[in-house]
């Protein structure tokens, strides 16, 4: 199989799993598992075996683990600090390994890009949706799947990435 069309399988992977996942969270609240490892396992397949140009495969799985394990680190941290705040809901397991199976596909910066940019449009549509309220009631959590799979995908293919990729 080609690169190219290994690249656009994996991709269609990431985009499915994403899609199930944000769907999922907005009607049931739940990220699903086999989500996350779908997106892990096609983000390691694409940097071992259609790397980035000019990208060698050692260099591809070491940006991917890196950004899956810098991301997982930041998320299990705000996870805890939200539990010891002690307001429900925090941070979720399903948006942990959600944000930390995309930062396979985007390395380091690309994940921590994610992530933030996931929070803000997360922030965004849970602040719309508190001041749309009929009963002016605020939503009492935010889901982020929706938000992570807005942003996930347009910085996939936006290239940066491969940027991080090729450093």
């Amino acid at each position: 199989m080609s690169g190219v069309v290994l690249w656009v399988a994996c991709l269609g992977v990431l985009a499915a799993a994403l899609g199930v996942a944000a769907a999922t969270d907005l009607g049931c609240r739940i990220v699903p598992n086999g989500c996350a490892a779908a997106i892990a396992a096609s983000g390691l397949v694409r940097a071992l075996l259609a790397p980035a140009p000019g990208g060698d495969r050692l260099a591809s799985l070491i940006a991917a683990l890196a950004g899956g394990s810098l991301v997982l680190a930041v998320m299990l941290a705000a996870a805890l600090l939200s539990a010891r705040g002690g307001r429900a809901p925090g941070v979720g397991g399903g948006d942990v390994k959600l944000l930390s199976s995309v930062g396979v596909w985007v390395g380091p910066l690309g994940g921590l890009l994610v992530v933030a940019l996931s929070c803000l449009v997360g922030l965004l549509g849970w602040l719309i949706a508190s001041v749309r309220s009929s009963r002016g009631e605020g939503q009492t959590g935010i889901p982020l799947a929706p938000a992570v799979a807005m942003v996930a995908l347009p910085v996939v293919l936006s290239g940066f990435s491969e940027a991080v990729v090729t450093l």
